[in-house]
């Protein structure tokens, strides 16, 4: 007997490889997309000025990490804030309340309007889609391996309908030989 896998369930495996796969390449352009605005964020154009709104160290983490929010407005006229990584360098400069130089771009990501910042002076990563590009690349391998096997058991499977194997015939089937042959 041939192991088969029914219609539905390889269907179902297909349909969730394409949709992965679109979400996928979604966030992977869009992410390449912010990686380039981030490169371009340091220039004089950009520069801008916030308000700080508070200041904290990052719990439970090894080196010792520091947060700063601040708030700036947009061209819309909106309030808009962040949260930036920063050294200790600068965090033991700042205060709350103050009036910090910082380099911001309003962009839009996944339709949305939003907007960019960094610190002048630091050379902190920006917190990109890293992770969900990562989440979405595992889910496509994954898929892609079930896939793979999906495509194997069910080639298998036609192969076995269309190149039956030899096997005894029984007793029923000799009957309906016998009487017809009667």
């Amino acid at each position: 007997m041939s192991p088969r896998v029914s219609v539905w369930i390889a269907n179902s495996v297909f349909v969730s490889f394409i949709v992965i796969s679109l979400f996928y390449s979604l966030v992977h352009f869009e992410n390449k997309y912010l990686k380039l605005e981030t490169t371009t964020l340091n220039e004089e154009k950009n520069r801008s000025f916030a308000i700080v709104q508070e200041l904290s160290r990052v719990k439970n983490q090894f080196p010792i990490a520091y947060q700063c929010h601040y708030s700036f407005g947009l061209s819309s006229g909106s309030l808009y804030e962040i949260t930036e990584r920063i050294p200790y360098s600068i965090y033991k400069k700042l205060r709350l309340g103050d009036t910090i130089e910082v380099y911001k771009r309003e962009i839009r990501i996944f339709g949305k309007q939003t907007a960019i910042s960094r610190i002048r002076g630091n050379e902190e990563s920006l917190p990109l889609l890293e992770n969900l590009e990562r989440y979405f690349q595992y889910g496509f391998i994954y898929l892609l391996v079930l896939v793979g096997v999906t495509l194997i058991v069910r080639v298998l499977g036609l192969l076995s309908r269309t190149y039956p194997s030899q096997q005894k015939p029984n007793e029923i089937d000799e009957i309906v030989v016998n009487k017809s042959l009667d």
